[in-house]
């Protein structure tokens, strides 16, 4: 499964990725690999990889259009198939140290378009329109692993 976390920092690429390493090392407890070059940062383990984009800013330009929310750093995130399960629910987990660790605007896609998760002025929402194949992965418990005070709301790709 491929994604894209949005978020809106005042951190740099390479302080945000620190600590994301730092976090994703913690939640999946064990080492986790740190590769840059002059376009992205990515953080590796079993589970899962995430690109943070260094260069490339069209993707943010599009969110701040289309979804309208102000973001400014982009997240490329590839669950691998044969640990998606576990993978999923590390992500979870990463992704609700993050938002207590960085108090900005937060944007997580599924496949380019499919608004999951929104944070905007405090306020996380989950998405209730969901296809068949999110219902059966997006579950109470997945959510919980947040660890973080959401509304279900219908959420407009």
């Amino acid at each position: 499964m491929d994604c894209e976390l949005f978020l809106e920092s005042n951190l740099s690429s390479k302080s945000l990725a620190e600590i994301i390493q730092k976090i994703v090392a913690e939640s999946v407890n064990q080492n986790v690999s740190l590769h840059n070059n002059e376009e992205e940062i990515v953080i590796s383990t079993e589970f899962f990889s995430m690109a943070l984009e260094i260069d490339d800013i069209s993707d943010i330009a599009f969110v701040r259009n289309h979804y309208n929310l102000n973001v400014n750093q982009c997240i490329r995130i590839q669950l691998f198939g044969n640990t998606f399960y576990q993978g999923l629910e590390y992500l979870f987990k990463v992704i609700g140290k993050i938002m207590n660790k960085i108090d900005g605007n937060l944007l997580f896609l599924e496949n380019g378009s499919d608004q999951l998760l929104r944070k905007e002025n405090g306020q996380l929402i989950v998405n209730n329109d969901l296809n068949q194949y999110q219902k059966r992965y997006l579950t109470k418990s997945l959510l919980g692993l947040l660890d973080h005070s959401y509304i279900e709301d219908r959420l407009p790709n």
